[in-house]
């Protein structure tokens, strides 16, 4: 397994993940239902169909409740039990877990899922701790959602592109090493934020940045990129002779051959503030 931890770059990536709507609604309901799911296989001593002497009732399908949240509705299904025992705090605790809760997922996505965090979200919206073997379920559900939504096709477009970088402490196989944390965030013509990619590579070079935003414009489709930024020093040329170490000013090369070339031009900050559309 590996684990990661280190310094943020420039960018405060959880805080727009915690900010962005979409990505929070798919993961806050799948961590949600799957809770739903544990509580009821411990309340009933077995999983669904298991053949075990010790089980305490069967289940009797599901009932539809809808959870109002700050980041919109969310419909999940309530499990249920034959003799109506089973029962849930996860909704009157959600309120006041949610904030903690949006908290942990966004770290998870830059970070990675680990029983920890999921032992700790799950013990704070159900006041209870789960089995060793259900932390270890949810942890595989989310870890599927997270990558789903990491490898989504992007439908809209994203016209400006922030590139940054965190280095990260991770430990592999036994053996700690520092590894470069590569992040895109895209801006639409509204002026929301979106985390479009988050990449783990051993240093931050031409070629890992080439890889990671020819991904972006193949598998994710990234398009109408009209400026992009980076927090790197500009080199003095944007183009396949560019001699930054970073090469993040290479961007507009990489991700279309249509980007006009005043795309390229560096605006120091403009993470912090908000871009003109380019004239």
């Amino acid at each position: 397994m590996t684990e990661r931890t280190g310094k943020s770059g420039t960018i405060d990536v959880k805080a727009v993940l915690a900010g962005d709507e979409e990505f929070l609604r798919a993961l806050v309901r799948t961590a949600l239902q799957e809770v739903l799911e544990v509580e009821m296989t411990q309340a009933l001593g077995a999983e669904k169909s298991e053949r075990t002497a010790g089980r305490l009732g069967y289940r009797s399908g599901y009932y539809d409740r809808t959870l109002v949240t700050r980041i919109g509705k969310l419909e999940l299904r309530v499990p249920q039990d034959r003799d109506g025992r089973f029962s849930t705090e996860l909704f009157e605790r959600y309120q006041r877990s949610e904030r903690a809760l949006v908290a942990a997922l966004a770290e998870m996505y830059v970070q990675g899922v680990s029983t920890r965090k999921v032992k700790s979200i799950t013990e704070e919206l159900c006041g209870h701790s789960f089995s060793a073997s259900s932390i270890s379920a949810i942890n595989q559900r989310l870890d599927a959602s997270l990558a789903q939504f990491a490898g989504r096709a992007l439908a809209e477009a994203f016209p400006y592109l922030i590139l940054d970088a965190r280095y990260e402490r991770v430990r592999e196989a036994g053996v700690i090493a520092s590894h470069a944390v590569l992040i895109a965030i895209g801006i639409d013509w509204d002026g929301r934020r979106q985390v479009l990619a988050v990449e783990v590579a051993n240093r931050e070079s031409r070629s890992s940045w080439r890889d990671f935003l020819c991904a972006l414009k193949g598998r994710r489709r990234l398009t109408s990129v009209a400026m992009c930024t980076s927090c790197a020093t500009r080199s003095t040329t944007c183009h396949a002779g560019s001699t930054t170490t970073a090469c993040r000013s290479c961007a507009g090369c990489t991700i279309g051959g249509s980007l006009p070339r005043r795309a390229a031009t560096w605006l120091p900050g403009w993470p912090n503030g908000q871009p003109s559309t380019p004239g």
